[in-house]
């Protein structure tokens, strides 16, 4: 009997975290014909995500993110921005994304001091901006500035795979602590 329960509590669990959403009907795992599909059936709830204040984001079906042929994130871009955005509109999207994630109780796993700051934070080579984690370590959001061109800006929001992303940290950290060790100080 125990085997039985324990059997039926691990596909509980396995597959309420299969079906793991990002936003909406795009889930973790999915496979590029079925986030396709989804999107295709249901585009106009992923070309207007309004966060409040008039501030806007879109999906694009190309901005989808695979490992291993699963989805495990989407690129969220500000609604109307192609051609890029004014420095300060960037630095107002950045802030209020912030604060309208963590108004869904997201807490900081890590902050560059410059990820509202388009110049300086380009200038300061970080590579992970500013980085919220979801309460039950499900989600993370991911964003930063990036520069156009010498006048214009765009922000990259992603929303990730809590476990895909952690790996993608870690492995950058083994990374260099190796570089740290091979470097001979």
């Amino acid at each position: 009997m125990k085997k039985h329960t324990i059997l039926l509590l691990f596909l509980i669990i396995s597959s309420s975290c299969l079906s793991q959403s990002i936003y909406k009907g795009l889930n973790y795992g999915m496979s590029q014909s079925e986030a396709k599909k989804e999107f295709k059936q249901n585009k106009t709830d992923y070309t207007t995500i309004d966060i409040g204040n008039g501030f806007l984001y879109r999906i694009y079906r190309q901005n989808f993110i695979y490992d291993n042929g699963k989805l495990v994130g989407v690129v969220l871009n500000p609604k109307g921005s192609a051609l890029g955005m004014s420095y300060d509109l960037t630095r107002n999207y950045l802030t209020s994304t912030r604060s309208f994630f963590e108004t869904l109780n997201y807490q900081t796993f890590i902050e560059n001091e410059w990820y509202n700051a388009p110049l300086n934070y380009i200038k300061s080579g970080s590579k992970w901006g500013l980085v919220l984690n979801k309460e039950d370590k499900s989600t993370i959001i991911q964003m930063y500035p990036m520069s156009l061109s010498s006048s214009t800006y765009i922000v990259k929001l992603i929303i990730w795979d809590y476990n895909t992303w952690v790996g993608y940290y870690d492995a950058e950290t083994e990374k260099q602590k190796d570089k740290a060790n091979k470097s001979g100080f």
